[in-house]
């Protein structure tokens, strides 16, 4: 059986090495991505099951990477900021919507009903 691999985009390094062995602890194969520009690319250079996705970056936000995919993978956004509104507008890409700080089995939990779908 393949893992199903989960791109993890924040651009706060401890938050998403944190993130990316919580995953790879229970057998999900993790691609990181530190800004939405460099996980544009691993998009289109990696297929993905899921991504868990940060909302305020340095270059882009999220919801900019979000408008820059025509299929996105099921998105399950984590972040400290609140967004209802927005994340409201993109409910047809955004899976799950989690603040932060986020218990480890929430992530799971969301990570694992997304794959399932």
């Amino acid at each position: 059986m393949v893992a199903s691999v989960v791109l993890v985009v924040d651009d706060d390094e401890a938050v998403r090495k944190s993130t990316a062995e919580i995953l790879g602890e229970v057998g999900y194969s993790v691609i990181e991505a530190a800004d939405a520009t460099t996980a544009l690319e691993q998009l289109r250079a990696n297929p993905v099951d899921a991504m868990v996705l940060d909302i305020r970056m340095p270059d882009h936000d999220g919801f900019w990477l979000l408008d820059q995919l025509d299929d996105a993978p099921p998105v399950i956004v984590v972040t400290a900021h609140r967004y209802e509104r927005e994340i409201m507008e993109k409910r047809d890409e955004v899976s799950h919507y989690l603040q932060k700080p986020v218990q480890p089995s929430e992530l799971l939990w969301a990570v694992a009903k997304v794959v399932a779908a």
